[in-house]
C-alpha cells in the first residue's frame, strides 16, 4: 500500500497558490495521467490520520468530534526548510490517495481522505504538516455587519452611535419573541433578519400589533408609515406605526422549518459549496423528524453553534465525511441488515470502551421566548407566565431504571423545537434510546475490509465475546488514517 498526498499552499514570495505533492515512494505520474508528468517526493514517514466520532458519553447530537492527525514528512537534508517560512497552509485543501501498486495510473488511485489544512510545526529532523477535516471551515464567523452610516431621516444600517459594526441578525426556521433592531430610530423601522423571512406578529411591551399590508420594497417602506398600533413589513424587516410604549419584539420564519433544510441553509451561508451537501441525508433527516425548529443569530454565532442547535432539535449529528461531503443523520438503536459483518478473522483487535449507564429523566426544553419579560402590558397577548420563562419543558422519566442504577443520568437538552407535541414525541425517544444500556466498544480491521462503510452504519460482529453474537451495532466513530493496513473503528449498540 502507498500512500500519496497532494496539498495546497499559498506561495507567499509569488502571491500565488500551489500545489505540493509528497508520496511514501518516490514517483512521477506518466504524460497521459492526471496530473501528468508530476513528481512525487518520497517523505512521507507518519501518513496523515482523522479520528471522527459522532458522539462521546451522553452527547449524542451536534457535530461530529474530530481528532486532528499531522502528516510527518522527512526533512534530514533541509530540502522542505521553506514549508515552514514561505508557504502558508490555514485554510488550505488537500487530497489523499491510496494504491496497492505505484505502476497504477495515479488517475485511478482511491480517494482516501480530503480535508482542511492548519500549519507546520518542525522538527529536528521533518516537518509535520497539521491537518484537520472541514468544521474548522464552520467555526469563523462571518456574519455581516451594520455600517452605521444612516443620514437620518432616511437609511436602514443604523448610525454610527447605535449600530456600526454591529453583526446583522438572520432568522433560521421559526423563532419566537425576539427582539428586533432599530436600524432607523427616526422612522421606527426595525430589522429581525438580514435574510428574506416572514414576520408573523410583532409586540409592543408584549401587547400584539395589527400586521398591515406588507411593503413593495425598502424604499416604499422608507416613505410611507403605517397606521398607529399597526405594522408593515418588508423581508426581515418591519416598521411601526406610532413610537413603542415598551420593548419592540416580534415572531418570525425562514422559508426553511425543518431541522435538515436549516443545516443545509446555514452551511450554504457559511460558503459551503452545493456539491458538497448531501441532498440525499438532508431528505432522509427530513423524513425521520419533519419538526419546525428555531434558531435567531443575534450575534457573532459561529456556523458550528447554530448547526449545533439545531442539529441537537431532533437529536442529529452532522460532519464532514473522509471526502470533506457535509453528511448528517440521526441517531437510532441499532436495527435492520448490517452493512457489514466481520467475523473473527478480521478483528485483529476487540475492546469494551464503557458498559454504560443509562438516563432515568430525559428533559426537552423548546418554544424558547428569546425576550424574557416580566413587566408587561395586562393587555399582553401572550401570558405573563409565559413571557417570564424562557423555555418550556417536556419530561419524561423511568424511575424503574435507578433500582439497578441508583446514579442513573438526567438528562435536559435546550432545543429550537417550536411545539409541545414535538417536544413530547423527542423526549420519549430520547428516554428509550438512552435509557437502556448501551456498549461502546473498539475494533480494528483490516483496511481492505471498510468497504463503504461510514458512521452512522449499521454493522454485527460475528464473535462469541460480551454477548456480541448476531448484535446489531452503530459505526460512531473512525480513524481514517489507513495506517498499517489498519481502519480503527468504534462502535455502539
Amino acid at each position: 500500500m502507498i500512500i500519496a498526498m497532494e496539498a495546497d499552499a499559498y506561495h507567499l514570495p509569488s502571491g500565488t497558490v500551489k500545489t505540493l505533492y509528497f508520496s511514501e515512494a518516490g514517483f512521477t505520474t506518466r504524460p497521459d495521467d492526471m496530473p501528468p508528468n508530476v513528481y512525487f517526493d518520497p517523505v512521507i514517514k507518519t501518513p496523515p490520520t482523522l479520528d471522527r466520532l459522532l458522539f462521546d458519553g451522553a452527547a449524542t447530537s451536534g457535530a461530529t468530534k474530530v481528532t486532528v492527525g499531522n502528516v510527518l514528512l522527512v526533512n534530514e537534508d533541509g530540502h522542505l526548510d521553506a514549508l515552514a517560512t514561505d508557504y502558508a497552509f490555514s485554510g488550505r485543501r488537500f487530497v489523499v490517495k491510496m494504491s496497492d501498486d505505484v505502476e497504477t495510473p495515479y488517475a485511478e488511485w482511491t480517494v482516501v481522505m480530503t480535508g482542511t489544512l492548519s500549519d507546520v510545526s518542525v522538527q529536528d529532523s521533518g516537518v509535520s504538516i497539521v491537518i484537520e477535516d472541514r468544521l474548522a471551515d464552520l467555526t469563523i464567523g462571518n456574519r455581516p455587519k451594520y455600517l452605521g452610516n444612516n443620514v437620518l431621516p432616511d437609511g436602514i444600517e443604523g448610525t454610527k452611535d447605535d449600530l456600526k459594526d454591529r453583526v446583522k441578525p438572520r432568522v433560521y426556521g421559526a423563532v419566537q419573541n425576539v427582539s428586533a433592531l432599530c436600524v432607523n430610530t427616526s422612522k421606527l423601522i426595525y430589522q429581525v433578519s438580514d435574510a428574506a423571512c416572514t414576520v408573523s406578529a410583532a409586540y409592543d411591551n408584549g401587547v400584539a400589533l395589527t400586521r398591515a399590508t406588507d411593503y413593495a420594497s425598502v424604499a416604499d417602506m422608507l416613505a410611507t408609515a403605517p397606521a398607529a398600533g399597526s405594522i408593515r413589513c418588508f423581508a426581515g424587516y418591519f416598521r411601526l406605526g406610532a413610537a413603542p410604549v415598551g420593548t419592540v419584539t416580534c415572531d418570525a420564519s425562514s422559508s426553511a422549518v425543518r431541522a435538515a433544510d436549516i443545516l443545509l441553509a446555514i452551511a450554504h451561508d457559511a460558503a459551503v459549496p452545493d456539491a458538497d451537501l448531501s441532498l440525499t441525508d438532508a431528505a432522509a433527516l427530513n423524513a425521520t423528524n419533519g419538526a419546525t425548529v428555531g434558531v435567531w443569530a443575534d450575534s457573532d454565532a459561529t456556523p458550528q453553534e447554530l448547526m449545533d442547535l439545531v442539529a441537537g432539535s431532533i437529536g442529529a449529528w452532522y460532519g464532514f465525511d473522509r471526502l470533506s461531503r457535509l453528511r448528517m443523520g440521526r441517531l437510532e438503536a441499532p436495527a435492520g441488515s448490517p452493512r457489514a459483518t466481520w467475523g473473527q478473522e478480521t478483528q485483529m483487535a476487540l475492546s469494551i470502551r464503557y458498559a454504560g449507564v443509562p438516563a432515568w429523566s430525559v428533559t426537552i426544553n423548546y418554544a424558547r421566548n428569546y425576550t424574557v419579560q416580566t413587566d408587561v402590558a395586562g393587555s399582553a397577548a401572550r401570558t405573563a407566565a409565559w413571557l417570564a420563562l424562557e423555555y418550556r419543558s417536556s419530561v419524561q422519566d423511568d424511575a424503574t431504571i435507578k433500582v439497578p442504577w441508583p446514579h442513573a443520568d438526567e438528562l435536559s437538552f435546550d432545543t429550537g423545537l417550536s411545539s409541545e407535541s414535538d417536544a413530547v414525541a423527542e423526549s420519549q425517544r430520547r428516554l428509550a434510546l438512552y435509557g437502556t444500556r448501551r456498549l461502546t466498544l473498539d475494533v480494528d480491521i483490516p483496511v481492505s475490509e471498510l468497504g463503504a462503510v461510514d458512521l452512522g452504519d449499521v454493522v454485527a460482529l460475528d464473535t462469541p465475546r460480551f454477548g456480541l453474537q448476531g448484535k446489531l451495532l452503530r459505526v460512531i466513530g473512525i480513524n481514517s488514517g489507513f495506517a498499517h493496513g489498519r481502519a480503527a473503528l468504534v462502535l455502539w449498540g
